[in-house]
C-alpha cells in the first residue's frame, strides 16, 4: 500500500505558532480506490516526483463554515490526484475569520494563505491572483434560494418577477461578488463585513430574504437553525444569474495553480470530480425541487473573460431532464 505523510499545520487566533498534526493518508485506499473518486490503478512508485520540500498549501478554515469546508473538499482530492507527478503536500490552515475583501489581500500578498475559493467579480483578485478556470460547484452558486424567518412565507409567495423582488430588502456580504448584480438590478441590499454576522441579521429582521446558493443552503440551515430556530428555507422563489466559485492562486506559487489545475482536470476525467459533487450537494439539491419555483433571472456582466463558459461539461443545468411546474 502506497502511503504518504501529509503534515497539516494550524495557526491559532492571536497566536504566531504553529502546531504541526501528522494526517496519515492512503492515497490508494483513501482516494484512488475509493467509491467517491472511482477506481484507479497504484501508481508507479519510480514516477513519484521526489522533491525537495512538499508544496505548501496555506488556506482559511473558519469554524462553523461548513460551506468552506465543502469546497476544501475539491482542493484536497486535486492535490491528492497530483501527488504523483507534483510530490506530497503540506496544509497549513490560518483559523482566525477574515471578511471577504481582507482575504482577497491576504491570497494577493501569498503571506497568510495563498489559495481561496471565491467567485468572479473582484477586480483586483482577477488581476492580482491565479484563477483556476474550472468551476468548483459547476455554476450553481448562481442558483439561489433564501434563507428567510419563519411566517415570512406568505410574503415571499406573492413575489413572482423582478419587479416584485425589488419590494424585497436583500441580505449580502459588503465585499461579495455578486453585490453588484443586485445592485445593477435595483433590488435593495443591506449588507454586513462577516458572512457569520448576516444569520444574525437575518434573526433580527434587518432584512427580508437572504439568498443562498442551492449548493450552500441546505448545510447552512443545518449548521445555524439550532442557533435561529425560526429560520427556514423559502419554499417559492429561485434567483438565478451566472456565477460560480473557482480557486485563486497568489502569484508567488504559480506552480500550485498549475498543480490544482491538473488534478482538477484530471478528476473530471476519471469521474472523481463528478462523484464528489454528488456526494457533498446532489440530495441538498434535490431536497429544495428548484422544478417548482419562480424563476427571476439577473444579469451578471462581470464576469471576466477567462470564465470557461464555453465548456458546456463544466456547468450544470439543474433542469435538464425535468419539467418545470
Amino acid at each position: 500500500m502506497f502511503v504518504l505523510n501529509h503534515i497539516t499545520g494550524i495557526r491559532r487566533p492571536g497566536s504566531r505558532r504553529r502546531i504541526k498534526l501528522s494526517v496519515v493518508l492512503s492515497l490508494i485506499a483513501g482516494a484512488l480506490l475509493s467509491p467517491a473518486f472511482g477506481s484507479a490503478a497504484a501508481p508507479d512508485l519510480s514516477t513519484v516526483a521526489t522533491h525537495t520540500a512538499p508544496t505548501h498549501v496555506r488556506i482559511l478554515r473558519v469554524s462553523g463554515d461548513v460551506v468552506r469546508d465543502g469546497r476544501w473538499a475539491f482542493l484536497i482530492a486535486a492535490l491528492d490526484h497530483t501527488v504523483p507527478t507534483y510530490g506530497p503536500y503540506v496544509i497549513d490552515a490560518y483559523f482566525s475569520p477574515m471578511s471577504a475583501q481582507r482575504e482577497i489581500d491576504e491570497v494577493i500578498s501569498g503571506r497568510l494563505i495563498n489559495v481561496i475559493a471565491s467567485e468572479p467579480g473582484h477586480a483586483e483578485l482577477d488581476s492580482a491572483a491565479i484563477p483556476v478556470p474550472i468551476p468548483i460547484d459547476r455554476g450553481l452558486l448562481g442558483y439561489r434560494v433564501g434563507l428567510i424567518n419563519q411566517g415570512e412565507q406568505a410574503k415571499l409567495d406573492t413575489i413572482h418577477d423582478l419587479q416584485g423582488l425589488r419590494t424585497l430588502s436583500v441580505g449580502q456580504g459588503q465585499d461579495w461578488g455578486d453585490v453588484p448584480v443586485f445592485r445593477l438590478a435595483g433590488v435593495p441590499l443591506v449588507t454586513a463585513s462577516r458572512y457569520d454576522l448576516l444569520f444574525a441579521m437575518l434573526a433580527d429582521h434587518r432584512f427580508d430574504i437572504f439568498p443562498r446558493g442551492v449548493v450552500e443552503i441546505t448545510h447552512e440551515l443545518k449548521a445555524f437553525q439550532p442557533r435561529y430556530p425560526n429560520m427556514r428555507i423559502d419554499s417559492h422563489l429561485l434567483i438565478r444569474y451566472p456565477y460560480a466559485q473557482f480557486f485563486y492562486v497568489s502569484k508567488t506559487d504559480p506552480l500550485l495553480a498549475k498543480r490544482l489545475g491538473d488534478g482538477l482536470e484530471a478528476m473530471l476525467k476519471d469521474g472523481s470530480f463528478e462523484a464528489l459533487f454528488r456526494e457533498h450537494f446532489a440530495q441538498g439539491i434535490a431536497d429544495l425541487h428548484l422544478e417548482r419555483r419562480v424563476v427571476i433571472d439577473l444579469k451578471n456582466p462581470l464576469l471576466p473573460a477567462w470564465v470557461p463558459l464555453d465548456r458546456k461539461e463544466l456547468w450544470l443545468d439543474p433542469f435538464a431532464g425535468k419539467n418545470r411546474n
